[in-house]
């Protein structure tokens, strides 16, 4: 899927209780080691109080899988670590009994077992641009694991939060697009979105999602025809524009690192591959002006030529509105914060130095 412009941060959360038979009155005490990473199996430890043979641990899963353990003989102190079940990811349930030969006893002990174990898989939160809509405060993400619930709070430009919701899922299988919806005041501008997914089995996922990107309104530089040099008359509108993104960056740097994108286009006058190259000598130039002026913030430029219209016309017409550069902010790290006809235009993004 494509990156949204997000950050992500994940933690997998399940408490299990601990399961531990005493010595008193019996001749093993056994100590369940019941949560554990994929890639391991639970175990339970068993501790011969007197010596003991033909060990056995027989168990039922609760998904009717059946389970037997054995070990030929314990010395009295003497400990063996038994694996339960077959390492299959989730919550499981098991009963069943613990049994063995006693030595100078006749009859064969045993005792009843019932436990709960947690192999924790990695729950991976599956998202993208297109199933984000700011507008209508809708959410759609997958789930690698059957969903079970899911809590949402999203946070203002100030860092304090604008809104909450929650869901409930029936169990729908893992890749299932499931959404989730939250409240946010009128005239608010969202910058994080912190999303708690719970698996139908009782994994947790926290994820942040940075969707934030401001567009900088601006007065477009006018350049000389097939030219990319910056005149110094038109300086005063990028410097105005250094302003307005420091102020920018400024509010919203104590919440996260930002990368400023700047996007060149053309009119339809002209061969298309040169007015790729014109528009990225423009972004270019107007990238290490602002560098030169005082904005530290790292700096991407790309040119798009006549590929992304801002009004449409026909071929080798003269449209001064595509003729401009695009000024937005995004999240550092993410993937630059352009949908739509941007993303077909498959633009290499270059760093301003």
């Amino acid at each position: 899927m494509r990156a949204l412009n997000l950050a992500i941060l994940a933690a997998l959360v399940f408490t299990l209780p601990v399961l531990a038979g005493t010595a008193s009155a019996q001749p093993v005490s056994y100590q369940l080691k019941g949560d554990v990473p994929q890639g391991e199996k639970p175990q339970l430890r068993v501790t011969a109080v007197t010596p003991v043979s033909d060990l056995r641990v027989e168990l039922e899963r609760d998904d009717g899988k059946h389970f037997t353990v054995k070990h030929a003989a314990l010395a009295k102190g003497q400990a063996v670590t038994l694996n339960i079940g077959d390492g299959a990811a989730g919550k499981m349930s098991y009963k069943g009994t613990i049994s063995t030969q006693v030595a100078g006893d006749k009859q064969r002990w045993s005792d009843a077992l019932s436990f709960d174990t947690l192999v924790r898989a990695p729950v991976k939160i599956g998202y993208d641009a297109d199933h984000l809509d700011l507008d209508k405060h809708v959410l759609q993400f997958t789930m690698s694991r059957p969903a079970g619930s899911a809590e949402i709070v999203v946070m203002g430009e100030d860092g304090k939060d604008l809104g909450k919701g929650t869901a409930t899922y029936a169990k729908e299988a893992a890749g299932t697009w499931l959404s989730i919806s939250w409240t946010q005041p009128a005239d608010t501008r969202l910058m994080m979105i912190k999303l708690r997914a719970i698996t139908a089995d009782g994994l947790v996922a926290n994820v942040e999602l940075i969707p934030w990107s401001v567009s900088v309104d601006h007065e477009d530089v006018t350049f000389a025809s097939d030219s990319a040099k910056i005149e110094t008359t038109e300086e005063a509108k990028l410097d105005a524009s250094v302003a307005k993104i420091a102020e920018i960056v400024k509010r919203s740097e104590r919440f996260l690192k930002m990368r400023l994108y700047v996007a060149g286009h053309t009119d339809t006058v002209g061969a298309s591959a040169k007015n790729r190259k014109l528009s990225l000598d423009r972004a270019r130039a107007i990238s290490a002006y602002f560098k030169k002026h005082g904005l530290a913030l790292p700096i991407a430029f790309a040119g798009f030529g006549e590929d992304v219209l801002k009004v449409k016309t026909a071929d080798n017409t003269d449209e001064r509105a595509n003729r401009r550069v695009d000024y937005v902010l995004g999240p550092e790290g993410a993937a630059p914060p352009f949908k739509g006809p941007y993303l077909k235009a498959k633009v290499a993004w270059q760093t301003a130095r």
